[in-house]
């Protein structure tokens, strides 16, 4: 142990029982995901006040949010696993030597995307069949890569703040940004008549303003246990890597998802014979498993820097035994809410189709979701699978993971999608989203043995 300075008490809990460190992270993410998720959904109800071709905007720019969150992303769970390892290994400037670098990573790629997306937004969106809704995209789109900068810093500043073990405060942020997004949306918006780009400039506004009490902390107070140093931007090569080793393909997993979606869209629009309704009630359907999957989600994001602090403490048992109390708390968890949803799945679908032009698809968007219950109990094995390779530096395994989890499931829905009807693509689905993870979990359990008989493993 190179670190005699005095820890805080979430680095403590952090680097000690991991069933408590993962209970104590995992429910301000909770909460956080929950605002995030709640914030998103009222921006689009607020959006769709502005006409079918807004929403159609916003449908379009769709892969441009998504690249945008990839990149940001990259770089922050980057950051958070090299940090983490550094101080469970007691290397406290290695630690804060890789969050200037990630730091200094983080300015410039937020200038330097912002520059490309400024001018490449309007050929992609023209590319993509957006000429018909052109203004609406680009008075959005503008607004968003300007401030690009400020949201990759909110990510970065966020993630660091859980690679110390401090969720309350990232909770804090991410909660911040929700809240004044929900309040400045109607204003900018409506009040203000500034319509779509009202809309993007309430989010970079709510974002920025959250990220003050981080910089705030980190600069001013000086209390938390990593220390941002901005007047030394590092370039070290050995940080880079490490960021970048989880980074990068941490970045393509968000990719990959969407070209998932893009494509399972694909099948149900032009080989079911129920068509664009097809696409509706699988995107329906899964924005609200979305909202049943937070708690997952939340665990997984405890999961990285917990397993990552032991990893770097080369504790490999208690790696085995933090990722091992997160499945079962992630089943315990998705196999309550999977009952509850299958019995209230007619009040849930109900919030997607309370208009009168979509209140036919009430009860086949039902259906979708009482047969996807049946594979919720078994979505954490890849998410979390997936959070520990990114824990141990194994970008590239999280990345083949994610992969394989969206991209099994696309040829037998294909081959169903052909000569069956849509409860036999749902079946499939559900059964391939049950194989996928299982597959991954195998995977994870032969790495950790491997581990805890200290062979060696590559990281990749």
């Amino acid at each position: 142990m190179t670190d005699g300075e005095p820890k805080t008490k979430d680095v403590e809990i952090m680097l000690g029982s991991p069933k408590r460190a993962i209970r104590k992270m995992a429910v301000p993410m909770i909460i956080a995901l929950l605002a995030s998720s709640v914030n998103g959904l009222v921006d689009a109800a607020w959006i769709s006040g502005l006409g079918p071709d807004a929403l159609a905007a916003i449908a379009l720019l769709f892969p441009l949010f998504f690249i945008t969150i990839g990149v940001s992303s990259g770089i922050s769970v980057g950051a958070s696993s090299a940090i983490a390892r550094h101080i469970g290994a007691g290397n406290k400037d290695a630690a804060e030597r890789t969050a200037s670098v990630a730091l200094t990573m983080t300015i410039v790629a937020g200038i330097v995307f912002s520059v490309i997306m400024f001018f490449a937004a309007r050929p992609l969106m023209m590319a993509i069949g957006g000429a018909s809704v052109i203004d609406y995209c680009m008075d959005y789109a503008n607004v968003l890569f300007i401030f690009a900068t400020a949201f990759f810093i909110n990510a970065l500043m966020s993630s660091i703040l859980r690679s110390e073990g401090n969720a309350k405060r990232s909770m804090i942020i991410m909660v911040l940004a929700a809240l004044l997004n929900l309040v400045l949306d109607p204003i900018f918006i409506y009040t203000f008549g500034w319509g779509m780009a009202g809309a993007a400039l309430a989010t970079a506004v709510a974002l920025t303003v959250a990220t003050l009490p981080a910089v705030y902390w980190f600069f001013v107070k000086k209390d938390t246990y990593i220390r941002l140093r901005i007047g030394k931007p590092y370039f070290d090569r050995t940080a880079s890597k490490d960021i970048f080793r989880v980074g990068i393909p941490a970045s393509f997993e968000f990719m990959a998802i969407s070209i998932a979606v893009l494509l399972m869209n694909i099948i149900l629009v032009n080989y079911t014979t129920e068509g664009t309704d097809a696409a509706a009630i699988y995107s329906a359907g899964w924005r609200l498993l979305n909202v049943i999957m937070i708690p997952c989600l939340a665990i997984g994001a405890a999961l990285v820097p917990i397993c990552a602090a032991a990893y770097g403490a080369k504790d490999e048992q208690k790696v085995r035994s933090a990722y091992m109390y997160s499945i079962k708390l992630s089943v315990v968890t998705m196999v309550i809410l999977a009952v509850a949803l299958f019995v209230f799945a007619d009040i849930a679908s109900a919030a997607f189709t309370y208009s009168e032009d979509t209140a036919y698809l009430r009860g086949s968007i039902s259906h979708f979701i009482r047969i996807s219950c049946t594979f919720l109990p078994f979505i954490g094995f890849g998410i979390l699978s997936s959070s520990l390779f990114q824990a141990m530096g194994m970008g590239t395994k999280a990345l083949l993971s994610t992969v394989f989890r969206n991209f099994v499931i696309l040829p037998p829905a294909f081959l169903v999608s052909l000569s069956g009807s849509l409860t036999d693509i749902w079946w499939c689905t559900a059964i391939m989203e049950i194989i996928g993870p299982i597959v991954v979990l195998v995977w994870c359990l032969f790495i950790l043995k491997a581990l805890t008989k200290r062979r060696p493993i590559r990281s990749g």
